[in-house]
Order: C-alpha cells, then sequence, then structure tokens
C-alpha cells in the first residue's frame, strides 16, 4: 500500500504532461521547445518499475501462506523473511535508471543503479531460501497449490538470475531491445505472479465456495 502511494503520482504526473503536450500545446517533452523527452522515461519508470514489486510483493505472501500449510511448519526464518519484504519495498524505488542504460545517461548514475539493482536480488534470495528449507524441513504435501509454488521457485529463479545479468551495464547495452529482456521480463512475471495467482486460486477458492 505504501508503495502504491509513492509510486502512483509519477505515472499521473507522466500521464498528465503528455496529455496537455498533445492537446494543450505544452512542451514537457519535445525537446525542439525546450523540453526533454527523457523526463517522460523518468517519470513512467519511476512509477513502472516499483510497480513490479506492487504486483510481486503480494503474490510473496500467497507463497508463504501456501507453503505454511502444505509443509506443516511454520516459515523458516520467519523475522528475515519480513525483513526482506521491507527491504524489496525500499530498494524498489532506487532502480528504474536501469531500464534506461542505453539512453546516454551519466555513467557515475549508471553505476549508483546498477549496485542497487544488484543489491536488491539479495532479500529475494534470502526468501527463496527460506521456503526452499521450509518445504526441507517439513512434511510437504504436494498437491496443486504445491506445485504451483515449486513452479514458482524454479521460474522465478531464472528470471532473477538473467535480472541480475542485465543489471550489468555493458551487457545491458549489448541485449538492449532483444528478446533476452522479453525473456527475462515474462520469466519473473509468469514465475513471480502468475504460479502463485493460481496457487492461490487452487488454495483459497474451495474455501470461499
Amino acid at each position: 500500500a505504501f508503495m502504491i502511494i509513492f509510486a502512483m503520482p509519477a505515472v499521473v504526473t507522466a500521464s498528465s504532461f503528455l496529455l496537455m503536450d498533445r492537446l494543450v500545446g505544452t512542451h514537457f517533452y519535445n525537446p525542439a521547445e525546450g523540453g526533454d523527452a527523457l523526463l517522460y522515461q523518468h517519470l513512467f519508470w519511476f512509477f513502472g518499475h516499483p510497480e513490479v514489486y506492487i504486483i510481486f510483493v503480494p503474490a510473496l505472501g500467497v507463497v508463504s501462506s501456501i507453503v505454511t500449510p502444505f509443509t506443516g511448519r511454520p516459515i523458516f526464518g520467519y523475522t528475515a523473511m519480513v525483513l526482506s519484504l521491507v527491504a524489496t519495498g525500499f530498494l524498489g524505488f532506487g532502480l528504474w535508471v536501469h531500464h534506461m542504460f542505453a539512453t546516454g545517461l551519466p555513467q557515475l548514475g549508471l553505476t549508483y543503479v546498477t549496485a542497487a539493482s544488484m543489491t536488491i536480488a539479495i532479500p529475494s534470495g534470502i526468501q527463496i531460501f527460506c521456503w526452499i528449507a521450509t518445504i526441507w524441513a517439513g512434511k510437504p504435501v504436494f498437491k496443486t497449490p504445491l506445485l504451483y509454488v515449486v513452479g514458482f521457485v524454479v521460474i522465478f529463479v531464472i528470471g532473477g538470475l538473467s535480472g541480475v545479468m542485465i543489471a550489468s551495464v555493458p551487457l545491458d547495452l549489448q541485449v538492449h531491445d532483444t528478446y533476452f529482456i522479453v525473456a527475462h521480463f515474462h520469466y519473473v512475471l509468469i514465475g513471480g505472479a502468475v504460479f502463485p495467482l493460481f496457487g492461490a486460486f487452487y488454495y483459497w477458492f474451495p474455501k470461499f465456495t
């Protein structure tokens, strides 16, 4: 909820400026009149990257809620898990420029964003290890919701590893606008959001009905 409060104004501003450029004749994004086309990217991605985690963080809660009953034990390292979720929320706001590595921004800024983009893999890794340890130490019952969680772990780890790779500016410049980026995004999206969502349907729908 806090991430939504801080991220949404950026996309509202980006859309409003674009609307005014098109309909009123302002020049927020028109370089010929003193505007800046990169301003749109900054405003959009300041919303767009936290938005990924706005989708992802509830899915992590779903995964923990499924792992606990299907392994018969509480989450391993619960405190570390919760702190990792909070860290993901904070770090998610420092990464937006990694969508703009090919736009010619200053090298010092790119270095900072590279570091932040690699750092966010740490809380994600802690969460993955907490779930694996919970399954390992418990008595897992591999019914459909837990199978979706296992699928989430496998696919999301592939997406996360490819994400750490493209946090590196030299590699990102080579694969920018290629299907490597498309593949990374879909591994993270399908693994990180869709699989937990289907797990949630299979777990809670019988309770609803």
